[in-house]
Formats: structure tokens, C-alpha cells, sequence
């Protein structure tokens, strides 16, 4: 085998998984992708798994995780420049989020539901020619169904509203804090699913958006314990989920894919019906005329456009593919011609 390259082929698409040494150009195109990675951890509508798909890193990524303690070395190398990007697209986010959540929570929602619908068909193509079974009908609908479906239990049962829950901060939110971290990770493992719109259809996204100001984790100390369990369960959930999710992919890599396909349009559906978005149709709107006006002035052309780009960027990526694949068809056919020469 290579020493520059680790190859695993997967059961059923027969496909390879290669960790590639990098080049300057490969490895600032690795950190761009991590900064779009730490970006989706936190903007509303995005799944950071989705972006992966996009630029051709997922099945990498979930390789080089699951295999970071028995492939130390490689997967560190690779992962290094993904994870240095996602931690400055995080922090990006998180303070533009921070600062415009709470005055333009649907215009918000309007661009990066956009982008998800944009991006959706790069998710469809790769079931698109696959044969229909009942099987992978229902792991679509089930897909489609989950987000939508937890959306709306959150928005509509008042009894499940525990966003006050942090004023008192009882013993058993801070397993909570674990549990929800860990099954934050899972929207960076699985496509179609965003870690802020799981927040927010639960109560957890603006509290916990609010708790990051030095002067409320002084005043109110649990939040820092709270946090630090979150990431905690998010750390231990990525990695232990990182290799179920490369065994399932390698085993049934298409049904996989229908499941997923079936998550990513129902999360654009949930994106604009949840907790913290459901507010703004009940309480704000019916209010405030005209700040209904501007959000749907503002946000409906935002999020037409958003899909138009996102969408232009699949065909751009497919088109670039293509040609990769069709100059190294090429090579290597000359090294074949050579050999047999």
C-alpha cells in the first residue's frame, strides 16, 4: 500500500476512502471547508454533514475520526486544518448569531434555509438512479418526518418548555447538558440535520446563546459547569458516533443515503417551524404589522436567492468533479499504455 495514502473500501459502493498528504492549495482548501464546518455547528439551517458532502469530505472525515486512535498519525495530518477552520468559523458565527438571533430571528432563517434547499439536490443525487425499495421509501419518510415532527411537538406543548428550567439550574440539566451534547454531535455526523435548529426546537438555543457574557457566567457560575459538560458530551458523542455512523455507511451506504436525503428536506421544513421561530408567527407578527412586512419583504427574496446560489455551487463543484475524474481517467490510462509498452 502507499505510504502516502490509506485506502479502505467500503462493502457496498466499492468506493475508496483515501487520506491524502497535503499541498498548500489542498490543505487552505481543507480549512476553508472547516471554517464552513464550525459555521454550520451554528447558524440556523445548515448541517455542517451537508457541506461535507458538497466538498467531497465526508466519508474522509468520518474515516479519519473513527480511525484517529488506530490511525493516529494520518488522521491527525488530515483533520488539523479542517478543525483549525471550524474553530474560527464557530466563533464567527456564534457572535454574528448572538448579535442578530433576537431582532431578525425569520430573515435569519430565511438565508440559511435557503442555502440547505440550495444545497439538498447534491445530497438526492446519490439516490436519485438507485432502485426504490419499501425499505428505502420508509427510511425516507422516517427522515423527512423526525425533524419535522420534533419541531413541532416542542412549538405546540408547553409542558415540554423547560427554557426556565435555567434560573434555578436543578442537578439532573446538567446531565441533560450531556445527553444534548452528545446528540449535537450526531448534526455534524449525519446530513440533512442542524445543530441550531435542534436547539432551537428544543428551548436550549437562546438561553444558551444569552449565558455567553462574562457577566452572566460570573453571576450565574452553573452555566460554565453546564457548558463545559456540553462540550464534554459533544467530544465523547463525535467520536463514539463517528464510528457507528463509518460502519452503517460501509454496510448499507445507499439506504443510508435515503434516510438522509429524507432528513435534510425535512429539516428546511423545520427550520421555519420551531420553538424559537414559531414566536415570531404567534407573538410578534400578529403585534407588529410592519415588522411583519419587513421580515417577509426581506426574508422571502433572501431565501430565494440563497437557493439559487447554494444550488449554482453544487453544479459548480459537480462540473469541477467531473473534470478531476475525467484528467485522472486519462492518467491513468497513459500509465497503462506505458506498462503494456
Amino acid at each position: 500500500m502507499d505510504e502516502k495514502n490509506e485506502v479502505i473500501e467500503t462493502q457496498e459502493t466499492k468506493q475508496e476512502i483515501t487520506l491524502e498528504k497535503y499541498n498548500v492549495k489542498s490543505w487552505f482548501k481543507s480549512a476553508f471547508t472547516g471554517l464552513l464546518l464550525g459555521l454550520a455547528v451554528i447558524l440556523p439551517g445548515i448541517s455542517g454533514s451537508t457541506i461535507a458532502i458538497l466538498f467531497k469530505l465526508y466519508d474522509k472525515l468520518l474515516f479519519a475520526v473513527s480511525n484517529i486512535i488506530k490511525k493516529f498519525k494520518k488522521s491527525i495530518i488530515f483533520l488539523l486544518p479542517i478543525a483549525l477552520g471550524a474553530i474560527l468559523g464557530f466563533v464567527v458565527g456564534f457572535f454574528v448569531v448572538q448579535s442578530v438571533i433576537e431582532d431578525y430571528t425569520f430573515i435569519v432563517v430565511c438565508i440559511f434555509g435557503g442555502l440547505m434547499l440550495g444545497a439538498a439536490p447534491e445530497i438526492y443525487q446519490v439516490i436519485k438512479k438507485e432502485k426504490v425499495t419499501p425499505l428505502r421509501i420508509s427510511l425516507l419518510l422516517i427522515g423527512l418526518a423526525f425533524p419535522v415532527c420534533l419541531s413541532a411537538i416542542f412549538a405546540n406543548i408547553p409542558e415540554l418548555d423547560i427554557s426556565s428550567t435555567f434560573e434555578v439550574f436543578p442537578w439532573w440539566i446538567h446531565i441533560v447538558a450531556l445527553l444534548i451534547g452528545a446528540v449535537i454531535s450526531l448534526t455534524q455526523i449525519i446530513p440533512g440535520l442542524s445543530a441550531t435548529v435542534l436547539l432551537m426546537s428544543i428551548g436550549f438555543f437562546k438561553p444558551m446563546m444569552g449565558a455567553v457574557h462574562l457577566d452572566v457566567l460570573l453571576n450565574e457560575p452553573e452555566w460554565i459547569l453546564f457548558f463545559f459538560l456540553f462540550v464534554v458530551g459533544f467530544a465523547l458523542g463525535f467520536f463514539l458516533l463517528s464510528k457507528l455512523m463509518s460502519y452503517f455507511f460501509k454496510k448499507y451506504h445507499t439506504n443510508m443515503y435515503f434516510l438522509i436525503t429524507g432528513l435534510t428536506f425535512g429539516s428546511v421544513i423545520s427550520v421555519f417551524y420551531n420553538k424559537d421561530v414559531s414566536n415570531v408567527y404567534t407573538s410578534v407578527w400578529p403585534g407588529d404589522g410592519v415588522k411583519m412586512s419587513i421580515d417577509l419583504g426581506v426574508g422571502t427574496p433572501l431565501f430565494i436567492v440563497c437557493t439559487v446560489l447554494a444550488y449554482l455551487l453544487v453544479i459548480y463543484m459537480r462540473k469541477k468533479k467531473a473534470k478531476e475524474n475525467s484528467l485522472a481517467l486519462k492518467e491513468e490510462t497513459k500509465v497503462e499504455e506505458v506498462e503494456t509498452k
